[in-house]
């Protein structure tokens, strides 16, 4: 049997501890030091990203299947060592299991409850001026590893998700230019998906920038048809139509003659 780590010092150590998943792999914890071996970097990122106590066997056998067993086995006993020993109180071991010790701040959490209070709109004008930049990165997007897959498709989902519902937010309240950038945000995340592009052309057409709109629907047209031979839906090329369409003002001034 495994022995848990009961040390009353973990808490308080773990507490100055901030492991950060989103665009690139970093610990901070307040003291100069070079990076962990790359081995205990995924390790530590497994365990942030899944969020509740990981087997070890479970943990060996997903960050090294390429290996024999025993031998993936070693290297996590490895892993974990040099995790210990540069930064004390990340990981905790609770019988057989290891996770992140709850005291450490994990960017990954903290941005996902950001991204759920946006789509449950309980977030403040205040905060939500503020929130663009926990949404803006994926999670250890240069990381080639398999079990990175799913879990980095389902963020970008829900920050995706979040941006359009921020743009829509902020430009509802009048603030266009943040409205703007996470309707940008969104489209840069996932180029093809067409709620943001309408999330943004409603940004602008509330600022007034309906020329803008009108580029926006454009530039969705040529990627679908270049990226997936489809064109927008009905409901997007409406949108497309009502803004090109003349005001009551503009049909006014093509039929009235102008009098000098």
């Amino acid at each position: 049997m495994i022995a848990v780590r009961t040390e009353p010092s973990v808490g308080k150590i773990a507490r100055g501890i901030r492991l950060n998943v989103l665009g690139c792999f970093e610990v901070v914890d307040g003291r100069m030091r070079p990076p962990a071996p790359l081995p205990a970097q995924r390790l530590a990122a497994f365990l942030a990203v899944k969020g509740q106590p990981v087997g070890r066997f479970h943990a060996a056998g997903i960050l090294w299947p390429e290996v024999e067993h025993d031998h993936a086995l070693s290297n996590l006993r490895t892993a974990l060592w040099r995790l210990r020993n540069m930064h004390p109180g990340l990981v905790l071991a609770v019988g057989t299991s290891l996770r992140c010790a709850p005291e450490v701040a994990i960017d990954l959490r903290e941005s996902e409850d950001l991204a759920h209070r946006i789509m449950r709109d309980v977030l403040p004008l205040d905060e939500a001026r503020g929130a663009i930049g926990s949404l803006t990165h994926d999670l250890l997007p240069d990381w080639e590893d398999e079990w990175l897959v799913f879990d980095r498709e389902r963020f970008r989902d829900l920050r995706v998700r979040a941006l359009e519902r921020l743009c829509e937010h902020l430009s509802a309240m009048g603030d266009h230019g943040e409205a703007a950038q996470a309707g940008l945000l969104a489209i840069q995340a996932d180029p093809l998906r067409e709620s943001s592009y309408v999330a943004l052309m409603h940004a602008y057409t509330a600022e007034g920038n309906e020329a803008s709109a009108l580029q926006l629907y454009r530039a969705l047209e040529r990627r679908l048809e270049q990226e997936l031979q489809v064109s927008p839906s009905p409901a997007t090329a409406e949108l497309a139509r009502e803004l090109r369409a003349p005001t009551v003002i503009d049909r006014e001034r093509v039929v009235r003659p102008v009098i000098v």
